[in-house]
């Protein structure tokens, strides 16, 4: 398909090639016009004769292509459609030319000899400029991918480009110079302004009852004007049957070809199989079918020119709506052009359904009209091109071995749609950068369009990674799928219940309540999580039968306990009740190790090689089972993850080997299996220095390996589990163990061996400490609710020394997510101990941050019996930020900056200079006149104490020339506000230091406007 048509190219396209009309357009452009042909006048006559051909022809156009719809492929049709608009465009411009009221008689506008000879040679202002609107210039296309109401406007300012060339057309023929002035103007502004509104008008007119003919346009405008259509469609809730119907009721009558048929009926046959394969389920339970327990899902819908946005979470929720007509939505694109010329681009959440629907899709798409190729992105070579892929999957589905351009010459009139699935997984799998994996798609498109083989194309992503891949530079529909609404969990969960009445009863078990499965609500949402709530409450009910005060660390523990010992039971037959919790504990600690494996990495995925390596350098004396049979032997990485449906594993073979990488189906079951591994080990640990003997040395290696890659605190649920956890240990363990972390916190720096050859990432020796230090002294702090400096470094005179060296240690080396997460897991609050020296404590959880008054005893460590002192920093403040390039520290010294002058041998004491104005209350000069000028008493209600109070401060400071002077310039704006009397105690207090600087009088008599002050009014005689 052409990627814009003219209205000419529309009219032949529809098989209008022969009219007179797009004869005389075909002579006017080619700038051949002769007297003999007559065509200038025949064009010109047409556009105001409401009997001409121009709009005569073009209704007879759209009649014969509704005449014939019923036989048309969907291929054709569309680009049969797009054409059909194009020409209504036009001819409704022309229809409302031909109505308007003209000051001359229309057969005026036949062109004389001498304009034809003109024209013929070559004037160009005498050229009927009319014609380039009409072929050479794109007619606006109504399509699903921008909002109807912004390609009205398109088509708007297209009548009003034909409306100007219009103008020029008229006014450079012989009857333009016989009308008055009046006149000229009056048809100008009618042509201008009222014609291509009213044309406007009469073409959305046209097309809606061009959409009674051919549905699929009311999908292309995005609006509610088939009211019946959509609410039928709406009706259908599950399995996109709606889009199957709609799209059945209105395709081709041919019967495809076999190898079209073949993969229909593979993709078809999906539609009746379990919603979930992976054998979890107990015997005599029943999995519903994809096709009865598809919910069709909510989304947002926007079209998208630059990949960072899609990545946004804040933008996709607060720019886009979310919306519950999908199955419109994929009806209105695949219908539309549009769908031949770029991607159609599905993203989503681990879990959130986009597989699923893309399976559902395969499965419904028609194959009279569509020939349907699932690429399972994962499954296909990942060093194949993309042509390749395509070909493998076609093998895959259908056992035949086929070139594309083979299989895309079968399709007829079918609109062959490639839905590539798992972009996302092809990138995580390879570690190849797929940037112009989008552009890759488009150029295919785009070749393909070039041979006569138009194809859509749909490809599936992880939100997260959506921004790895440009976007095209025409932008494409990007669609994000939404979690369950409260009805979507009620309406599976009555498919689930329904299905599994006779297993649920048979066995005395309740069915599922949709507000049980909602207290859950982070993993209610999201459609394969809440298959797994399914499955476990549907085992004793298990999750009804569960404490109502139930927290999510419990769940998550009760959960993965429960599918881990189905997974042991499946496999090892027999076990004792120890052998078996034992059992299960070893399958939970690997799954731990995925977690840290990810986690450590700074990711929500790994390979399994990373995780192979992993497990090797955590258990080098545990290898990985191999397995029986002719099966290769199985990695470790393999057995740990291979057996558990809630992680996601995604290929992508190569021609040597096949790359995995796996991410558990909702970030938060790794967030709880790192917290779980954290508490479990602290409380063995806890345990061991209890039951220990004095001159035994408990271990903490595997512990300190784990923990000393990223702070914990660096997500959020980890912190939040970790609290969950801890709030069920036992007072006694609790106490051993926040006393053994502290002992970990006291050697964080120490050289360390343990475990050496698990390295997750490079880091230097610095980080690798600076990091375990970082997650000791956040776990001392949980634990223990608070500890002091003096404990964290016992034996020192004054703890605030090391406690700076050792966050200042902890900043440099975290990174800034992570230093950002530390600071605000743990609340640092400023004390003095029980001797007078000062001190830190440090607490978690941390409660609301509120600053303290700066206290320059605390931080200078001086008596509180000095009353003003001048800290010599700003010249070593300035050297030490151009060093050590601190952000914080340039921004501090860029505010500063104003209040700074050079001099005093490279020391500024205005800035640094402190006076007492209180009890253990010291004010420098900058922070009292910051205070003095965000001073702003209400002049209503004469308020004034706070800013007399400001003023007092800075009267401190006097003594520095210019703090007289910007307090005296202060002071004559604000003088209405202060008292008199106030104000004659100043002129007084500083009567002598105003009368010997004559540049300040102007600003003392505004000051003191109302006082009788002598040299003041001497200046004025």
């Amino acid at each position: 398909m052409a990627r814009g048509l003219t209205y000419a190219d529309a009219v032949r396209l529809l098989g209008g090639g022969e009219s007179r009309i797009v004869t005389a357009l075909d002579r006017l452009t080619g700038g051949l016009l002769l007297a003999a042909t007559g065509g200038g006048s025949t064009f010109a006559l047409s556009l105001f004769d409401a009997k001409g051909e121009l709009f005569r022809h073009g209704h007879d156009l759209i009649r014969d292509l509704v005449a014939k719809k019923r036989g048309l492929g969907r291929t054709d049709r569309t680009e049969l459609l797009a054409a059909a608009q194009r020409v209504l465009v036009v001819t409704a411009f022309f229809e409302v030319v031909a109505e308007v009221d003209l000051p001359f008689d229309v057969r005026e506008l036949r062109i004389g000899k001498a304009e034809q000879v003109a024209m013929a040679g070559g004037d160009p202002s005498a050229a009927p400029l009319l014609v380039q609107g009409l072929t050479a210039t794109d007619v606006p296309l109504i399509t699903p991918a921008r909002p109807y109401e912004h390609l009205l406007g398109d088509v708007m300012l297209f009548d009003r480009k034909l409306s100007r060339e219009l103008v020029r057309f008229i006014s450079g023929l012989a009857v333009w110079d016989r009308l008055s002035t009046t006149d000229q103007d009056r048809l100008t502004d009618t042509l201008l302004e009222p014609v291509p509104r009213a044309a406007t008008r009469r073409f959305e007119e046209y097309l809606q009852r061009l959409a009674g003919e051919f549905p699929e346009l009311g999908f292309w405008v995005d609006r509610i004007d088939h009211q019946a259509t959509r609410a039928e469609i709406l009706e259908i809730r599950t399995g996109l049957a709606g889009l199957q119907r709609f799209l059945d009721e209105m395709a081709a009558r041919q019967v495809p070809d076999d190898r079209r048929a073949a993969l229909s009926r593979h993709y078809r046959a999906r539609l009746g199989r379990p919603l979930s394969e992976s054998g979890d389920a107990p015997a005599g339970m029943v999995i519903p079918t994809l096709q009865g327990a598809y919910v069709n899902p909510r989304y947002r819908k926007e079209f998208a020119v630059h990949a960072d946005k899609l990545t946004s979470e804040s933008w996709w929720e607060e720019v886009v709506p979310v919306r519950d007509d999908l199955q419109e939505t994929l009806i209105g694109h695949l219908t539309a052009p549009d769908a031949t010329r770029a991607p159609l681009l599905l993203l989503g959440q681990p879990g959130s359904g986009k597989s699923v629907l893309t399976q559902v899709l395969a499965g419904r798409l028609p194959a009279n009209d569509f020939m349907v190729v699932r690429v399972v992105l994962r499954e296909t070579p990942a060093d194949a091109d993309l042509q390749g892929q395509i070909e493998y999957a076609v093998r895959d589905a259908t056992g035949e071995t086929m070139s594309w351009p083979e299989l895309a010459r079968t399709a007829g009139g079918a609109l062959p749609v490639v839905i590539l699935d798992g972009f996302d997984e092809l990138l995580q799998a390879t570690g190849v950068n797929q940037s112009d994996y989008l552009q890759q798609v488009v150029r295919f498109q785009e070749r393909e369009s070039d041979q006569g083989r138009p194809v859509a194309f749909i490809v599936t992503s992880r939100t997260a990674v959506a921004d790895r891949a440009r976007i095209p530079p025409g932008g494409v529909v990007a669609i994000r799928l939404e979690p369950f609404s409260d009805g979507q969990v009620g309406q599976w969960l009555h498919t689930w219940n329904t299905s599994n009445s006779a297993y649920l009863a048979s066995r005395g078990l309740r069915p599922l309540p949709a507000a049980t499965a909602l207290a859950h609500d982070a993993l209610a949402r999201q459609p394969l999580l809440l298959l797994m709530l399914a499955l476990y409450d549907a085992d004793t009910n298990a999750l009804q039968n569960g404490d109502a005060t139930l927290d999510l660390a419990e769940l998550y523990e009760r959960l993965l306990y429960r599918f881990a010992g189905r997974e042991v039971g499946k496999t090892e037959r027999g076990l004792s009740e120890q052998a078996f919790t034992e059992a299960v504990d070893e399958e939970l600690l690997r799954l731990s190790i995925t977690a840290f494996a990810m986690f450590n990495r700074g990711r929500q995925w790994t390979t399994e090689q990373e995780l192979t390596d992993d497990l090797a350098a955590l258990f080098p004396d545990r290898p990985g089972r191999p397995d029986a049979g002719f099966k290769a032997r199985i990695t470790p990485g393999q057995a740990v993850i291979g057996r558990f449906f809630f992680v996601h594993q995604s290929q992508a073979p190569t021609q040597e080997t096949r790359l995995s990488t796996y991410e558990f189906l909702h970030a938060t079951f790794g967030e709880f299996l790192v917290a779980r591994l954290v508490v479990r080990e602290l409380t063995e640990l806890a345990r061991a220095t209890l039951a220990r003997s004095r001159h035994v040395v408990v271990d903490d290696a595997f512990l300190r390996a784990l923990i000393s890659y990223a702070p914990l605190t660096v997500r959020e649920p980890i912190v939040d589990f970790l609290a969950q956890l801890l709030s069920r240990v036992a007072d006694e363990i609790r106490r051993a163990m926040g006393d053994f972390v502290l002992g970990c916190f006291h050697t964080a720096l120490e050289p360390h061996d343990g475990h050496s050859a698990y390295r997750p990432v490079r880091q230097t020796v610095t980080a690798h400490h600076a990091v375990y230090m970082a997650n000791t002294l956040f776990l001392t702090t949980v634990i223990k609710g608070s500890v002091t400096g003096s404990e964290l470094f016992p034996g020192e005179g004054d703890p605030v020394g090391p406690w700076w060296r050792c966050a200042r240690l902890m900043q440099s080396q975290l990174h800034r997510s992570g230093w950002s997460s530390l600071i605000g897991a743990i609340r640092v609050n400023r004390i003095r101990a029980a001797h007078g020296t000062r001190d830190v404590r440090l607490s978690s959880p941390a409660p609301t941050l509120t600053l303290e008054h700066f206290s320059a005893s605390w931080t200078f460590d001086h008596r509180p019996d000095i009353t003003n002192f001048a800290f010599p920093g700003v010249g070593e403040m300035r050297a030490s930020a151009q060093f050590v390039c601190d952000e914080t520290e340039d921004v501090l010294l860029h505010a500063l900056a104003p209040m700074n002058r050079e001099g005093y041998a490279g020391y500024d004491f205005d800035t640094t200079t402190f006076v007492k104005v209180g009890d253990d209350r010291y004010v420098s000069i900058t922070h009292a006149l910051l205070n003095l000028w965000n001073r702003r008493p209400d002049a209503h209600d004469g308020d004034s104490d706070s800013l007399v109070e400001a003023y007092e401060t800075c009267f401190n400071f006097v003594g520095e020339y210019f703090v007289l002077y910007a307090l005296l310039r202060q002071l004559a704006a604000e003088a209405p506000l202060l008292p008199r009397g106030w104000r004659a105690t100043v002129v007084e207090r500083f009567a002598t230091d105003i009368k010997d600087a004559k540049h300040l009088h102007p600003w003392a008599r505004k000051a003191f406007y109302d006082i009788d002050v002598d040299f003041l009014n001497e200046d004025q005689s």
